[in-house]
């Protein structure tokens, strides 16, 4: 839908509901959601297609897995990643909202099987897309909304992933990605061991954190997306990762071995 809005550059809602066979408040509820993340403008009767959908501004900093970077670059961050997907697959989607914004660019893939661990992104998923959707049982800790403890890490063993696509919160100076919390770090330390590729989402400038707790050294990982604008001590960690710049889209690279 938003690939025909965005060829189109503005639709209207019954034209949409009768070229996808569902009804105009099926459409309507799609384009809600599209709006809210920033997709598209809605008028009265028709979507328009947003300028600031593929546009990059500056990005800030991150607060455990809360983004505070602008939603043009969300989406940017979060279109690369879902670019690394393919028919068929197994993808662990971690809990944050760079990974929930990948969600509607999914939608084109077939037979993908998701597995979360978090609530909040099931009706974004039962909305956007036709998969087999597990989730991770657990518990809900007093400091984040998403499924962790014993519980989710033993469903981790029984799962086989293809890809992992995991949100940090910095990389210290010994060169480990890291999270704010300590449950959800032992969670996806089990998931990145467990999965045939890891990809990892660096949304801003400074990434070097001391006082995050480890997941994975950076050398472990396949893809690392992050911000241009990383400073010279960043530079050498990755560096030293033997990671290298294979693609810059706006404001974003993408680095792999």
């Amino acid at each position: 839908m938003l690939d025909v809005i965005r060829q189109q550059n503005e639709v209207k809602v019954e034209a949409l509901s009768q070229q996808f066979n569902v009804s105009t408040v099926t459409i309507r509820g799609d384009l809600n959601y599209l709006e809210e993340q920033g997709f598209i403008v809605r008028s009265f009767g028709s979507a328009k297609y947003s300028p600031d959908a593929n546009s990059s501004l500056p990005s800030s900093t991150v607060d455990n897995t809360k983004l505070n970077i602008s939603n043009a670059d969300g989406l940017t961050i979060a279109k690369l990643a879902a670019g690394f997907v393919e028919n068929g697959e197994s993808l662990f989607l971690g809990a944050s909202d760079l990974t929930h914004k990948m969600v509607p660019f999914l939608a084109s893939y077939e037979s993908l099987s998701l597995i979360v661990n978090t609530l909040e992104i099931v009706p974004t998923v039962k909305q956007f897309m036709l998969c087999d959707l597990q989730l991770l049982g657990g518990t809900v800790s007093e400091e984040c909304s998403a499924l962790v403890g014993p519980i989710a890490e033993q469903g981790v063993h029984l799962q086989l992933v293809s890809k992992c696509f995991i949100e940090f919160a910095g990389v210290n100076a010994d060169g480990y990605l890291t999270l704010k919390n300590v449950a959800m770090a032992r969670l996806y330390k089990d998931i990145v061991n467990h999965s045939e590729m890891v990809i990892a989402l660096i949304p801003h400038a400074v990434f070097s954190d001391t006082e995050g707790y480890p997941v994975c050294k950076l050398s472990e990982l396949d893809i690392l997306i992050l911000t241009c604008d990383i400073g010279e001590d960043e530079t050498s960690i990755v560096e030293q990762a033997a990671m290298s710049v294979t693609q810059t889209r706006g404001n974003y690279q993408i680095l792999s071995k």
